[in-house]
């Protein structure tokens, strides 16, 4: 008489248990939340030494919210003047007055949307609950993020629009999101004028998604056309006395000069938090290439990262390390299913 041997479907351990717990509590997402809003509030609190870029931004928005010019005359070839941050600052010191206050809240919104957006793009490029939510709390204790929320520096409204314009063109379905996204990218360039390597590299990525076929290719490319183009006309006003000077784009208002420049004003906390984060990315990346991962969106933090290397622009960087938490966050999410799907060996 032949017996046949039923397999039952084993139990979960209690690690994935945890993994799917982590993933589906709203409690979870509550609390990760707390922690971000919370660490970046008592920052308001801190005693932070201010740099002499930051300081050269209040003053810049100062001196608008008054009523007088920015610093450098208009047609110097010398220098480009970053007017975006200290115009868009200004106009919060012109409404509630020019304080530690009203740069404190304005930077602690800036910060809540880079959360909120940072939460968005994991879910969008990983697929991933857990993966999302692992980056958001990767960003929440971020030294570097947090310390920037009571000074003046354009980190945080850089990253908030960079973050905004790879949302638009990512979920684009209209010619309004591009149109949109072509404004934020303006503003972004107003602020730091390497943001508009991000458009050109995303659509860059976007035509390498799928299957090359001359028709997607010329789509892809008069999207990227419109975008640019979009930025470019609205930045126009500011730029056009340095077309002929392109050395002046170059130049920076007091501050680091270069990546390393910026990496040796770090301190431990923040260079250690930093190295977690670009090693577990490329981490992230090498698994994602020896399981031979379909080219996707999920590249995006790679290409943002490229582009602030390339300028070099120390202010993409901090867009670029936020965007990174996501790969991180991805990657620390595959350790954790790795163990998870280990069992103890049965005793023979």
């Amino acid at each position: 008489m032949n017996a046949q041997i039923i397999r039952f479907p084993t139990q979960p351990t209690r690690t994935a248990r945890r993994l799917e717990w982590f993933a589906q509590q709203r409690s979870v997402l509550l609390a990760i939340w707390a922690l971000y809003f919370g660490l970046r509030v008592g920052a308001l609190f801190l005693d932070i030494a201010v740099p002499p870029e930051a300081q050269w931004h209040h003053e810049a928005a100062l001196a608008l919210a008054v009523g007088g010019g920015y610093f450098a005359a208009p047609g110097d070839p010398a220098i480009f003047t970053p007017i975006g941050w200290p115009m868009v600052l200004s106009l919060a010191y012109a409404r509630f007055g020019a304080s530690a206050v009203t740069l404190g809240l304005f930077n602690l919104a800036n910060a809540l949307a880079i959360g909120a957006l940072t939460l968005v793009l994991g879910r969008r490029l990983f697929a991933s609950e857990a993966a999302a939510r692992i980056g958001l709390l990767l960003l929440a204790i971020s030294p570097l993020a947090i310390t920037s929320v009571p000074l003046a520096g354009p980190g945080l409204f850089l990253t908030a629009l960079v973050l905004t314009g790879c949302g638009l063109v990512i979920v684009r379905t209209s010619r309004w999101h591009l149109g949109s996204a072509g404004l934020v990218f303006a503003l972004a360039a107003l602020t730091e004028p390497a943001s508009l390597l991000v458009p050109a590299l995303l659509f860059v990525l976007d035509s390498l998604r799928a299957p090359f076929t001359w028709r997607r290719l010329g789509g892809v490319l008069g999207e990227g056309a419109l975008v640019l183009g979009i930025a470019l006309v609205a930045t126009a006003p500011w730029t056009w006395p340095y077309i002929g000077h392109p050395e002046a784009f170059l130049a920076r208002v007091p501050g680091p000069e270069n990546l390393g420049e910026v990496l040796a004003q770090l301190g431990p906390a923040q260079l250690a938090w930093s190295a977690l984060i670009l090693a577990a990315s490329a981490s992230a990346l090498v698994a994602a290439l020896l399981q031979r991962r379909g080219r996707g969106w999920w590249i995006l933090p790679y290409a943002v990262l490229l582009g602030a290397a390339l300028a070099p622009a120390p202010n993409l960087l901090a867009a670029a390390l936020a965007l990174l938490c996501l790969p991180a966050g991805a990657f620390t999410m595959w350790c954790w299913q790795r163990i998870a799907e280990r069992r103890p060996k049965r005793l023979q």
